[in-house]
């Protein structure tokens, strides 16, 4: 496991929740920002300079989105009508200006404080002191609360990436770096899609998802039982492979990069039997070479290799796989029912027929 990847699920598990904020903003090639923070919170201060900075420069070849959520602390009692002005003048459309002048002026939060930035803001006094009051402002920040609380943030400044989770007064140089990766792993994400590590049919009723470590003596035997279920199950089992090359298999995360550059160009599986094979010659050139020997293309395969460009792609795995508690491998999920370890062909089909025969399943388990 790299050192990037230690920090990224480190930083992780201390904001993110098993569900993340909802949002298609990946999936458009958006990278979107959702921020929770306190106006009377002295590091949502010092982070909201940088922010503000960070988002008013945007990042070249990114679109960004960014969401503020609402979440005054309980340590702050001045804080609740700091965010009912916010969310007052931004009624006028003045959010942001109003965001700045009481990042600004912190101890200044009476109301008489607040009626000021409203005149300094050219806001209309009247329209601002009844959406001070409104009770519908103040239902928009208990909701932003509640949704903090479901994705257990514990503090703030507290953000998502496109659903990752960060917290702290990270710097302008932090921030870039963040949606830079968040950049990256998007565009390696549509080059290496879920559907070039995997086998059987996308709508086949049962998924089975093996999380492998490719340098694992045991990763071969694991692939080779699910090879005779989809000979089983042919129709009915579709087949993900996951990337979990483990921290004490040096030459495991080069191996799995590789692997990923086969696949973008349409011979994972093939790649991924040759390194189960020679787990002992998994040096770049060996690499390589046997990607020449499979008709990939030689040169654009040593540049992604040399680039390290698919190590976002394997720590997405990674990632993905210490949420769900792996620690370890193989693992494998039968429509997310967990197996640890190499299973044997007549237990792996018990979990397979399992699920088949669950309800809903009875028409696919008669084709």
């Amino acid at each position: 496991m790299t050192a990037i990847l230690s920090i990224l699920i480190a930083v992780a598990q201390l904001a993110a929740a098993p569900q993340k904020p909802a949002s298609s903003a990946a999936a458009t090639g958006r990278v979107e920002i959702v921020l929770f923070t306190d106006f009377q919170c002295p590091f949502c201060a010092q982070f909201a300079r940088d922010f503000r900075e960070f988002q008013s420069k945007g990042l070249e070849g990114a679109q960004m989105t960014v969401v503020f959520k609402h979440f005054p602390l309980s340590i702050h009692p001045a804080a609740p009508i700091a965010h009912q002005a916010a969310l007052a003048a931004g009624e006028q459309g003045k959010f942001w200006e109003m965001h700045d002048l009481l990042f600004a002026n912190q101890s200044a939060v009476k109301r008489d404080d607040l009626l000021r930035h409203a005149e300094k803001l050219g806001l209309d006094a009247e329209r601002f002191k009844k959406d001070l009051d409104s009770d519908r402002l103040k239902k928009i920040i208990e909701a932003d609360l509640a949704e903090g609380l479901r994705l257990r943030v514990q503090g703030t400044p507290t953000f998502f990436v496109n659903g990752r989770g960060f917290s702290g007064a990270l710097s302008f140089e932090q921030l870039k770096q963040i949606v830079e990766r968040e950049q990256r792993r998007m565009q390696v994400m549509s080059e290496v899609t879920d559907d070039l590590l995997s086998r059987g049919p996308a709508d086949a009723p049962v998924t089975v998802e093996l999380f492998a470590d490719l340098q694992s003596p045991i990763s071969r035997p694991a692939v080779e039982v699910l090879d005779r279920a989809i000979a089983k199950y042919p129709s009915k089992v579709h087949v993900q492979f996951r990337n979990f090359p483990l921290a004490f298999h040096p030459q495991a995360p080069l191996a799995h990069e590789a692997a990923m550059a086969a696949a973008a160009q349409g011979r994972f599986w093939e790649f991924a039997r040759y390194i189960l094979g020679r787990q002992d010659s998994l040096r770049e050139q060996d690499l390589i070479a046997h990607a020449a020997q499979l008709g990939l293309d030689e040169k654009k395969f040593r540049e992604i290799l040399e680039q390290r460009r698919y190590a976002v792609r394997v720590e997405a795995d990674l990632e993905a796989g210490a949420k769900r508690g792996i620690r370890g491998s193989p693992v494998i999920f039968v429509n997310r029912k967990r197996i640890d370890g190499v299973p044997s062909l007549e237990q792996l089909a018990q979990f397979i027929e399992t699920e088949l025969a669950a309800p809903g399943k009875a028409e696919a388990r008669r084709q």
